[in-house]
């Protein structure tokens, strides 16, 4: 019985390397990326400047949320900015503070990665019942306790 239970480990640990290859793939592609299309990270950055609504946030913050470097962040918003993703505004209260909102084209570019992440998933899981499906979020939570505590 033990033995069965380490090979499904060695099978999760197999797994888990793919994944983050695949990850890797995934960001190698995107740096070569041209034409408007939002990278992955950028992706992330606008996903989470479209959950704080017309507020926007602070650079920090997105760096937070978006689990990204805060020079990394900087630099992703000076190349959305660039291209009319994001609008950047200094604080009036405080000028160090400056906040970052999507813009209508950043509204559209992630409306149309959505989309597209929306269909894939859907169609990369459509085999899975409700059960299956909660099983790997817990399977995946515990990866990231257990990174975490690495």
């Amino acid at each position: 019985m033990g033995d069965d239970r380490d090979a499904a480990l060695d099978a999760l640990k197999d797994q888990l390397s793919e994944l983050l290859a695949a990850q890797r793939r995934l960001r190698g592609r995107d740096a070569g990326q041209r034409g408007g299309a939002l990278s992955y990270p950028q992706y992330r950055l606008v996903r989470e400047l479209a959950r704080a609504g017309g507020e926007g946030m602070a650079a920090t913050q997105l760096a937070a949320a978006a689990e990204l470097s805060p020079p990394t962040v900087t630099q992703m918003l000076d190349q959305l900015a660039a291209c009319d993703v994001v609008e950047r505004t200094r604080s009036e209260r405080d000028r160090r503070v400056v906040t970052n909102r999507l813009t209508a084209t950043g509204r559209r570019l992630l409306a149309e990665k959505d989309a597209l992440h929306a269909d894939k998933w859907r169609a990369a899981f459509a085999d899975l019942d409700r059960d299956a499906l909660l099983a790997g979020v817990a399977v995946l939570e515990r990866l990231g306790h257990l990174y975490d505590d690495l």
